[in-house]
């Protein structure tokens, strides 16, 4: 999705509405005008309470979108391109592109929601290389929600009996959602606005991405066993209300521990480049061709299980697997095409020869269909042509190696250089 320009040249920010914030909208409706309200504020018509729901979804669904709006003034001040705003099912998330990525590494998001702190970027690379701005932006949601909560709670807390406490009602339950978003999101963690500010805080002091990176990942790991702990005594004295503090600390230890490992392969794989573990690509196959044909003249002779698939002389179309080529059944080998079996280039993870594996190894995860990253490279007539293969085996060799390279990973995800 585009930015768009208005007559006077001001570029207004994209939303995308997903179909999932009506669900979200009808859950927080329901959970205030049959649930909340009717027992905080009885005696009133089930209209008002209706009423007092919908108003407090779209409070709540404000508040998260002008969390984004501030991040997406945040980023734009700090030079970082937004390329918009999507509110879904688990709140409003802010798409910024990273600087220096090609199309291959994508974008990165950043939003608050239920689920908040997800973030779409190369988990191998430590941190991005603007962590103080990813900090800024941070602060700026926070601030937001922060703000929103305690007046909203302030506002309830003094609201008069009446007409008006069911609207106080709303803005305290409102207002106190907001501020359990702020102070969850404040928890350090590899994805959190809380661990972006760690990183900030730590860039700033040492100009070292990657100890930025170790540090939140290290307090990831004490916030997820903080939570764990304090969600199961909460569960013995208060109710299983405690099990939300459980599931967010496992959350925020899983991901951190994950973070960890990410950094132990990015320091093992230091200085390998793409092409420097690729496999040669095997033939092309040509998108007319049989499947019978390709696999009799160039499949099955190759001993290769992915293969590149062209038309006469266009550009490249997209990958073959051998596995899905001896899927067709027999008796229709000799009519389908390969095209039948060719997965798209747009779903498959791809990269240079000259990228640093550590910064391609990621794509995978986000591409899987090929099963390996196809390695690209521009063909004589200047169109792209797959030159190799890299996939989870040469990968899985490039880290072994490491010590043979005099890379030295130490158990806790953390590497240092001999």
């Amino acid at each position: 999705m585009s930015t768009k320009t208005d007559p006077r040249g001001a570029r207004r920010l994209p939303i995308m509405v997903r179909p999932g914030l009506f669900v979200s909208v009808a859950v927080v409706t329901v959970v205030l005008a049959v649930l909340t309200l009717p027992a905080t504020v009885p005696d009133r018509p089930g209209f008002a309470y209706f009423s007092g729901g919908v108003i407090g979804a779209g409070i709540l669904v404000g508040i998260l979108l002008g969390a984004d709006l501030a991040r997406a003034a945040a980023a734009r001040r700090a030079g970082v391109k937004v390329t918009g705003i999507t509110v879904g099912a688990f709140g409003s998330r802010l798409g910024l592109a990273s600087a220096g990525r090609d199309a291959g590494g994508g974008l990165r998001a950043e939003g608050v929601g239920v689920a908040d702190g997800a973030a779409t970027r190369d988990p191998l690379t430590p941190a991005s290389g603007d962590a103080v701005a990813d900090g800024a932006i941070a602060r700026a949601g926070l601030a937001v929600t922060a703000l929103a909560g305690m007046i909203l709670v302030a506002a309830g807390a003094l609201a008069p009996g009446g007409t008006l406490e069911l609207l106080g009602e709303v803005a305290l339950w409102v207002g106190t959602f907001a501020l359990l978003i702020t102070v969850i999101d404040l928890l350090p963690a590899p994805r959190s606005a809380g661990g972006r500010m760690l990183a900030a805080r730590v860039m700033r002091r040492t100009g070292d991405e990657a100890a930025a990176a170790r540090a939140v990942a290290r307090a990831g790991v004490v916030t997820g066993w903080t939570l764990i702990v304090v969600g199961v005594v909460a569960s013995f004295l208060i109710g299983l209300v405690g099990l939300w503090a459980v599931l967010l600390g496992w959350l925020a230890l899983g991901s951190s521990r994950l973070a960890q490992a990410q950094q132990k392969a990015a320091t093992a794989l230091d200085g390998v480049f793409v092409r420097d573990v690729m496999v040669p690509a095997p033939s092309v196959l040509p998108a007319w061709k049989t499947v019978a044909a390709a696999l009799d003249e160039i499949a099955l002779p190759s001993g290769r299980s992915l293969f590149a698939v062209r038309d006469f002389a266009g550009p490249l179309l997209g990958v073959a697997r051998l596995h899905d080529l001896t899927q067709v059944p027999a008796d229709d080998r000799n009519l389908a095409r390969v095209t039948r079996v060719t997965i798209p280039m747009d779903h498959v993870a791809t990269a240079r020869p000259d990228e640093p594996l550590a910064s391609v190894t990621s794509r995978l995860a986000t591409r899987p269909a090929a099963g390996a990253i196809v390695v690209v490279a521009p063909g004589a007539d200047g169109t792209p042509e797959m030159v190799g293969t890299v996939g989870p085996g040469e990968i899985a060799k490039a880290l072994g190696t490491a010590p043979l390279r005099g890379r030295v990973v130490s158990s806790v995800g953390f590497g240092r250089r001999r």
